[in-house]
């Protein structure tokens, strides 16, 4: 993400009174919040109505192999379409960077009518049990919806549109410190006390809003056991685990430049139903990678069997990267959790073979999904906080503290290995958005 050189948008205070600001926050983290949460049960909802489960995973499981195919190809192929269609009219008027551009001085700000077509796409790819991550449009819908009421009412929007992301993220993810981190990692937030302000108060109002207004709680069951063990055994999945999240970090950045798709003179028409029917097959074949990942991983929670670990590992790889190639809005930070503990299961399912005991495997398997949004999301500082804080237990910080630093590491051993043969690898590259 680019640095700003200077928090000009951030720090420009608005001219209408503060307990009009103040009221405008308000409203803006309760939305950013209900959002998150709105999205989250209407998906179920309709589920529920056409497959008779709010559980996706449960849903392409008992579903014949083509009623999963043709919902999610089908899905994915409308996702896509509005993505292209987002994609040629607002170009860089939509995400983050928008945001962080309007803070700069630039003339391009993110676009609310933009925006919610983004967020209908997501919303309908996961609808149809499409392999998708969800936290770019709830994130990018909170910043917009900051960004417009208070350009509205006599401000920039700037610091308002970092307080409407900070919420969305806190709410959907159960995790207030991870959100502010999340947001300094993408707009510098640190450089200016009033955007910084904003962003803590925004992910601890939508946290708070989360729990009390929309009974939010924590995302995965904690760790049961000796928390020692569980690092010891993380450890040994480390290495796989960092593999994987690098693969589909590359996989993306691939499949995502529009440019390089664009020189294999293969019309763009052709590639949204090539990669949609791609999609399709993934999840139909390896249905515990329908969702946007949790769900597969709440199932690695309960047991160890390797149709989860194939499905988190290879259907969650070819489905997400798929759906990235086509070109449909989406988020890569649970994919990307979900892959790295789906290599950490079938490492240890091996070892196990093997003759190691592994006991519950769900301890290194969600210390290996930390692994894997340090590595893959290259965020080492968000993920110390967001699978503590998805777990509900600030005592796994210390466990993961040490997993992520020894990840980050790896991982720049690896940059070193990759430099010397000429193939450098993306670095520093943090994208909420595939």
């Amino acid at each position: 993400m680019t640095a700003l050189p200077a928090a000009t948008g951030f720090d420009v205070k608005p001219s209408r009174p503060t307990v009009v600001t103040a009221l405008l926050f308000a409203c803006v983290v309760i939305g950013a919040a209900g959002v998150a949460y709105g999205f989250r049960k209407t998906v179920q909802a309709v589920l529920d109505l056409y497959l008779d489960t709010r559980d996706v995973t449960a849903a392409a499981e008992t579903e014949t192999w083509i009623v999963v195919f043709v919902v999610v190809t089908g899905s994915v192929l409308a996702a896509a379409t509005l993505g292209e269609w987002v994609h040629r009219r607002w170009g860089g008027w939509v995400g983050i960077e928008a945001v962080a551009a309007s803070a700069r001085g630039e003339p391009r700000r993110i676009s609310l009518r933009a925006t919610v077509i983004r967020v209908c796409a997501t919303w309908l790819a996961s609808t149809g049990m499409a392999s998708i991550g969800r936290e770019a449009a709830l994130v990018e819908s909170g910043g917009a919806t900051g960004a417009v009421i208070a350009r509205k009412t006599g401000g920039r929007g700037d610091a308002m549109a970092v307080a409407g992301m900070a919420a969305a993220f806190a709410a959907a993810y159960h995790a207030p410190i991870a959100a502010v981190l999340y947001i300094e990692e993408h707009l510098r937030v640190r450089r200016s006390r009033r955007a910084t302000m904003f962003a803590i108060l925004g992910a601890g109002g939508g946290y708070a809003v989360s729990v009390w207004l929309f009974d939010g709680e924590a995302v995965f069951d904690t760790i049961d056991g000796s928390r020692w063990r569980a690092l010891s055994l993380g450890l040994l999945v480390l290495l796989p685990a960092a593999l994987t999240a690098r693969l589909f970090l590359q996989l993306r950045v691939v499949l995502g430049d529009r440019t390089r798709m664009a020189g294999l003179r293969v019309p763009r028409w052709v590639v949204i139903g090539g990669m949609s029917a791609i999609a399709g097959v993934a999840v139909a074949s390896f249905p515990y990678a329908a969702g946007n990942g949790a769900e597969g991983l709440r199932q690695a929670s309960d047991g160890a069997t390797w149709l989860v670990a194939t499905s988190l590992v290879i259907g969650k790889m070819v489905g997400t990267s798929a759906v990235v190639g086509a070109g449909s809005p989406c988020g890569v930070i649970t994919p990307t959790m979900s892959m790295s503990g789906g290599v950490a299961l079938s490492t240890l399912l091996i070892a196990e073979s093997w003759g190691l005991d592994i006991g519950t495997p769900w301890g290194p398997v969600i210390l290996a999904a930390a692994v894997g949004v340090a590595v893959g999301v290259r965020a080492p500082l968000v993920a110390v906080f967001l699978i503590p804080e998805m777990l509900g237990d600030y005592g796994l910080v210390p466990a993961v503290a040490v997993i992520v630093a020894v990840a980050v590491a790896v991982d720049r051993a690896i940059d070193a290995a990759v430099v010397r043969v000429g193939a450098m690898l993306p670095t520093g590259v943090y994208d909420e958005d595939a």
